[in-house]
């Protein structure tokens, strides 16, 4: 006879969540993902554009650039940065892999590690935050 299990030993069971920025989220929402991530570039880069992002740009090269350049600027991710902007600026980091919030809680720690106005960026506010508002149109993989 198989024996049953509980509902939180299941969850014990589940991988951690992983979350990316969503293209069809986006779509649903009507937000023009393109000029979203664009405007998350440093200002070097937003100075050098030879033509503005449109909404039907792709993303791909925006994404590059940022991880590539942008992250390494001070600019990028500021300790006065909102958490949800945070979030996504460090998703956008990361090349828009699928990424644990114990992953964010991490790189945001060592971000702002010495900042003089520490705040919980633990993995369960990470988890909060991003269960709520679907302005940057972050979604948690099934």
């Amino acid at each position: 006879m198989a024996e049953q299990q509980s509902p939180d030993q299941l969850d014990e069971e589940q991988p951690p969540a992983r979350y990316e920025i969503g293209v069809k989220e986006a779509v649903l929402r009507g937000r023009s993902l393109p000029m979203l991530i664009a405007s998350k570039r440093c200002y070097a880069c937003q100075s050098a554009d030879e033509e503005e992002p449109s909404t039907s740009s792709n993303v791909k090269p925006y994404i590059d650039r940022i991880v590539k350049h942008c992250t390494d600027t001070e600019e990028y991710l500021v300790e006065y940065t909102p958490l949800r902007e945070a979030l996504f600026r460090v998703i956008l980091a990361r090349g828009n892999k699928p990424t644990t919030s114990e992953e964010l809680s991490q790189i945001l720690k060592g971000r702002w590690a010495m900042t003089p106005n520490p705040r919980d960026v633990s993995a369960e506010m990470i988890e909060k935050v991003l269960g709520s508002g679907e302005a940057y149109c972050i979604v948690r993989l099934p």
